[in-house]
């Protein structure tokens, strides 16, 4: 019975990862959905479902787009900067969270000086993507943005 309800309740917790990751392609310029993929990936953490804690960092960073207050901004910035660079320091051979973190680096702008990882990130990414067991459709999106 108990075991039952473990698994129901990781069910009904159970996130798309395709929806998330359509999300995430989006969220930048779509306040809806990075406020949708924000909701969708929160509650988890770095040791449990550390992919989608680093969408749920992205998520709290590209807050930063919607918001006016300047100083906003930089506190949703930093704060989903800070949790996206514990998770890669911890699973650094975990290679969605390059590509998340490269996609972030490839869109934030120059001034806020998080641009150091995108030439690593790429590399490891070109290297590694064809031994991913991701979906085709998702693969060709890496490939499309780390391109750019």
């Amino acid at each position: 019975m108990i075991m039952y309800l473990l698994l129901s309740l990781l069910h009904v917790n159970a996130v798309d990862m395709s929806e998330v990751r359509r999300l995430f392609t989006i969220a930048s310029k779509d306040e809806a959905a990075n406020n949708q993929m924000f909701d969708l990936t929160g509650g988890y953490t770095m040791d449990y479902k550390p992919v989608i804690f680093a969408y749920h960092a992205a998520a709290e960073m590209t807050k930063a787009n919607h918001t006016s207050w300047p100083l906003s901004k930089l506190s949703h910035f930093n704060k989903g900067k800070f949790d996206l660079e514990k998770v890669i320091a911890k699973y650094p051979n975990e290679l969605e969270l390059r590509y998340i973190r490269y996609a972030v680096q490839n869109g934030s702008p120059s001034f806020l000086g998080y641009k150091d990882n995108m030439t690593s990130d790429k590399k490891k990414i070109k290297a590694n993507l064809d031994k991913q067991k991701w979906p085709s459709d998702f693969k060709k999106t890496v490939k499309t943005v780390i391109e750019q």
